[in-house]
């Protein structure tokens, strides 16, 4: 949903065409309040929609949010209240763990330090210590014998890759059913950190994101206009043909490929030149999915990650990676670019219900395909009952 402006007019049109852009785009900066607006209210949304948070893997922080040995932080994910920290011992590692202490539900978060030379996390109230790698108690100071082996914190799966940490979710507490997302070109040099950007509480539920991907017929309404980078302002009479695909994957069932190929239409003639095709990968329900752009200009990674705080609320973050040669004004622009036409879809997600039967005629894509695949990250109905309440802490 972005193109290039490359090879596509001479130096001196380029001139004229960007000087206005920069000027609209400062305007817009200005002008702009919040980048994700708040939605119009007026009937209880959630109630249309699962009320269960998908089985998966999650961002709950940036590796950079607990970079230092001994350090501890707070989340809310999930409907849950959770203690993040880094462990002393070696190798060091991030743990992620229920907050509240199980004996008399202090807030670990707030006050609990990691014990030296360990990976055991103490309790502000009672200076209990608790393992994070199986969240054991490992430590009473007031009692002799054997501790409690129900002494015990809840633990969550955690992985520690491109800049991320990342948490498995499943409410049964299953262990993982795949690996968390590992891409090898980002173990190499050749890609660099680029930046994060996020935009908190945006008031959506999970799937609409997944569903978007399958409705091939909103491209064009929605997304079938140039916007300046990070904003919502059109560029006049430039227009973006998409080519909209969605496949899932037959032997990794948890997978499924959106492909666009897109390119810039100017008074109805479509221009190769700027053709771009853009891939994204669900990796799972989509809390983690890849946006992959292919171009004469290199290649371009972004994570686009989805993590619910409740049932209709996400915090969601991108964090790019770029091969060393684009200039940094190159992906500036079109991760703005996406990102602008990603904003495109917020007043739509934020303000609709979920359709359990919804009218749905021929070429409106595959939907209820989509549905189907996106069905296997819920619980079964015999799996729900076996569901602990969240608040039994």
């Amino acid at each position: 949903m972005f193109m290039l402006i490359e090879d596509f007019v001479s130096p001196w049109w380029a001139v004229l065409f960007v000087a206005p852009l920069i000027v609209l785009y400062v305007r817009r900066w200005y002008n702009e309040k919040s980048k994700v607006r708040p939605a119009r209210r007026g009937v209880d949304r959630s109630l249309t929609y699962t009320r269960e948070y998908p089985c998966g893997w999650y961002r709950i922080c940036d590796s950079s949010d607990v970079s230092k040995r001994r350090q501890v932080k707070h989340a809310f994910a999930l409907g849950r209240e959770m203690v993040i920290f880094r462990s002393d011992d070696e190798p060091s590692q991030v743990y992620v763990l229920d907050a509240f202490c199980v004996h008399m539900g202090a807030n670990l978060a707030v006050g609990g330090r990691v014990m030296p030379g360990t990976n055991c996390l103490q309790c502000p109230f009672h200076l209990w210590e608790f393992s994070g790698e199986d969240g054991r108690c490992t430590k009473i100071p007031y009692i002799d014998g054997k501790i409690p082996e129900k002494a015990k914190m809840q633990t969550y799966p955690c992985v520690e890759r491109h800049g991320m940490v990342m948490i498995w979710y499943h409410p049964l507490n299953e262990p993982p059913h795949y690996d968390a997302i590992c891409i090898d070109d980002l173990l190499t040099d050749r890609f660099q950190f680029r930046g994060v950007y996020r935009y908190p509480n945006v008031h959506m539920h999970l799937q609409e994101f997944a569903e978007n991907a399958a409705d091939v017929q909103h491209f064009q309404p929605l997304h079938g206009q140039m916007l300046i980078p990070w904003t919502e302002t059109h560029v006049p009479f430039v227009h973006v043909y998409h080519q909209a695909s969605l496949k899932f994957d037959d032997e990794k069932s948890h997978l499924a490929y959106f492909y666009d190929t897109a390119m810039i239409q100017l008074f109805g003639k479509r221009y190769e030149s700027t053709k771009v095709d853009a891939s994204i990968t669900f990796y799972g329900p989509g809390g983690i999915t890849l946006f992959r752009f292919d171009g004469s200009f290199g290649r371009i990674y972004l994570f686009h990650t989805h993590t619910p705080t409740n049932y209709t609320e996400l915090d969601v973050e991108f964090l790019a990676f770029v091969e060393r040669k684009i200039p940094r004004l190159l992906n500036w622009y079109i991760i703005g670019n996406w990102i602008a036409q990603w904003q495109r879809d917020i007043d739509i997600w934020e303000n609709k219900i979920h359709k359990r039967a919804p009218f749905l005629v021929k070429n409106d894509g595959p939907i209820l395909k989509m549905r189907r695949w996106y069905n296997q990250f819920y619980l079964s109905k015999e799996q729900k009952e076996n569901v602990p309440e969240i608040l039994d802490w």
